[in-house]
């Protein structure tokens, strides 16, 4: 006999922070809206996005072990979750921030803070706009 399992039609989100308060805070944000895993380093979220296949990531920049900018190109490279579109968030002020974040394929770039509003936005175009073409909009 299968087990009964509550119907949920959200999209699933794959949140990937070093920092838990932040991860907490997101998730808590999100979770209204969006089925949220998580995971605190970058070679965690690999590997959960190879096996859930969720419908996008939201990845820190700066984490230690395998930062975003190489979980994001090894998302990318595996047939797996090349297709995932991932958001990438940071608090840092980089001037080449945007065109970094289109060469390791993520579909935007926000800055931290983010107001749960603008992310949730994100998400959302991200995830409608999966085989289209990036979102390189607001960063803020």
């Amino acid at each position: 006999m299968a087990h009964s399992v509550p119907s949920d039609s959200r999209y699933q989100l794959l949140l990937v922070d070093d920092c838990v308060a932040e991860r907490d805070l997101y998730e808590l944000v999100l979770e209204q809206e969006f089925r949220v895993l998580t995971a605190g380093r970058g070679d965690a979220g690999v590997a959960i996005a190879a096996k859930e296949h969720p419908d996008v990531v939201v990845l820190d920049v700066m984490m230690p072990g395998l930062d975003g900018w190489e979980t994001c190109t090894r998302l990318k490279s595996d047939p797996r979750t090349a297709s995932i579109p991932v958001i990438m968030l940071t608090a840092t002020d980089d001037p080449n921030l945007v065109p970094r974040a289109q060469a390791v394929g993520a579909a935007a770039v926000l800055t931290k803070p983010c107001t749960a509003g603008h992310l949730r936005a994100t998400i959302e175009t991200a995830i409608h706009e999966r085989r289209g073409k990036a979102v390189w909009g607001n960063r803020h």
